[in-house]
């Protein structure tokens, strides 16, 4: 796994996409701040740019580089501190605009169970864009032999298969759930505390 995760850096670093077993789905890895490589992945995806790429980022202090909580820091504290690191996205207002991610005042932000993605991480910086493996509006890949034949990608590390449950994704800006995945959404309210609706 050394070995592969050194040359997935190095992809990634010259501006490839990456297929990577995440802790959840089979996902697609891009450099964070590079805007031609992002721009790539929503390419392979077939991916709307209106449809914005979350960043997984390699520790809590990543995270707290990368997002203004100015307008509400306790909300993102507690669900980092419950869920994290595991499947919940948690979307913010963005410290510096990153269009090429999608979105210009506001950035999805995860933290992953997977060690060995995380170390991945921490070789390029500490974030890269991600979205799952798959084009648009189809499954995720299910498996390596699928992902190994998945269009347009530089580099797949091989790994042990994900569960299969996207993430959760809530957005604190608009206090909402957006979508329900590994994470119950009552789960998500009663850590802040909200009736569900």
């Amino acid at each position: 796994m050394r070995e592969a995760l050194s040359e997935a850096a190095e992809v990634l670093r010259s501006g490839g996409v990456v297929a990577f077993p995440t802790d959840t789905v089979w996902g697609l890895l891009a450099h964070s701040q590079d805007p031609e490589a992002c721009a790539k992945l929503f390419r392979l995806k077939g991916r709307s740019p209106s449809q914005p790429l979350q960043l997984l980022v390699a520790d809590l202090e990543t995270a707290l580089a990368l997002a203004d909580l100015k307008p509400d820091p306790n909300s993102f504290l507690r669900l980092a501190e419950t869920f994290w690191p595991g499947a919940l996205t948690i979307v913010v207002p963005s410290r510096r605009p990153m269009p090429w991610l999608g979105a210009e005042e506001t950035v999805g932000l995860r933290l992953p169970k997977s060690e060995p993605l995380r170390t991945l991480l921490r070789r390029i910086g500490g974030s890269a864009a991600a979205s799952s493996l798959n084009k648009s509006g189809e499954p995720p890949v299910q498996s390596l032999e699928e992902a190994r034949r998945f269009p347009g990608v530089d580099y797949v590390v091989a790994g042990p298969n994900p569960p299969g449950v996207a993430s959760t994704v809530v957005d604190l800006t608009r206090g909402s759930v957006l979508r329900e995945g590994a994470i119950s959404k009552s789960e998500i309210l009663a850590v802040l505390n909200l009736e569900e609706r």
